[in-house]
């Protein structure tokens, strides 16, 4: 029988990409809101568009309620892409101060205020992955490109909730953080980003449940 992985559909997110990832590396998606309920040890958040529609939404259907209760599971695996991995943090500011999940201590703000650089940051980069903490296998993905698309960066309070980073107009931006226990996001695009993608999906999952 197929490990069953939870996609948090909550109406933003590019949800049949991620459904057809998860299927070609080997587990059964499911849809949250199929039941309105978490029946697996792994979900993932994923998200396209502004942090504040976004934790209105989650809000909203009270499904922040169950990612923070299933996220103190430490058996279990939250996993955020993009604005899901920027939600994962306490605060965001795109249109106004809103909140995030709380599950990692820092903020959400914009890649950069200059108004001659154009956003959102479009295109496959390098990415540098440090080999720290719980995730630290995911470091043999170290220097690969990945697909990014965004205008907002997270920004973790503690350096040691960083393990992943990439550059935008020659400055460091956070690319992967974590909690170093059961909670982990990606700017970039793992469903999009061809087969490397593919592999650091399924390494993930494979090895938080070794």
């Amino acid at each position: 029988m197929k490990k069953i992985i939870t996609i948090i559909d909550y109406g933003m997110g590019n949800i049949e990409s991620l459904k057809n990832a998860i299927l070609k590396i080997g587990f059964e998606p499911k849809f949250y809101s199929e039941d309105n309920s978490i029946k697996s040890n792994i979900i993932i958040l994923p998200g396209v568009g502004a942090f504040n529609h976004a934790s209105y939404l989650l809000s909203k259907k009270k499904i922040d309620e169950k990612i923070i209760e299933f996220s103190k599971n430490r058996k279990n695996l939250t996993i955020g892409i993009c604005l899901g991995m920027q939600l994962l943090l306490e605060t965001g500011t795109e249109n106004g101060k809103n909140q995030g999940l709380g599950l990692i201590k820092g903020n959400v703000d914009i890649l950069s205020e200059t108004s001659e650089t154009r956003l959102p940051n479009v295109g496959w980069y390098d990415t540098e992955i440090y080999k720290k903490g719980k995730f630290e296998f995911l470091s043999k993905f170290n220097k690969n490109k990945f697909y990014y698309i965004h205008a907002y960066k997270a920004n973790p309070q503690n350096n040691e909730n960083i393990i992943g980073s990439s550059f935008f107009n020659n400055k460091k931006f956070c690319s992967i953080t974590s909690n170093n226990l059961n909670v982990i996001g990606t700017q970039f695009h793992p469903e999009k980003s061809s087969q490397i993608g593919l592999e650091f999906l399924e390494i993930l999952i494979k090895n938080f449940e070794n």
